[in-house]
């Protein structure tokens, strides 16, 4: 089975703890229709086939929820890359008031470089 876009996260297993509160602010605010329960489905489908857990990730939730409001297609990948920009942003603040980069690349260093499990 190919990769679904959307679908599945390396860390957040067996869920994506974002995606509910996208959903419920979505249905909140009367934005909780077929494309939220056609991801559902999707979802459902891929996981019944592969045997693994693959939970929506909030891009996925991001581009059902925008597509509950109309936006065309054709920018909806791009909403889902401000998203991840948007939190990009707040690490780079994080690093700026908090700097931790420096301790963790020397960590990753004295313990012998990247791990391959």
């Amino acid at each position: 089975m190919a990769i679904v876009p959307g679908l599945g996260h390396p860390m957040h297993k067996p869920i994506d703890p974002r995606t509910p509160r996208l959903f419920q602010i979505a249905a909140e605010n009367g934005l909780s229709g077929h494309y939220v329960a056609l991801m559902q489905a999707v979802q459902a489908e891929a996981e019944r086939v592969t045997g693994k857990s693959l939970p929506i990730n909030a891009t996925g939730a991001i581009g059902a929820i925008a597509a509950e409001f109309g936006f065309p297609r054709r920018i909806i990948r791009g909403l889902g890359l401000m998203a991840r920009a948007i939190g990009l942003v707040g690490h780079i603040l994080e690093e700026i008031d908090d700097p931790m980069g420096i301790e963790l690349w020397q960590r990753e260093h004295e313990a012998g470089g990247p791990r391959k499990d």
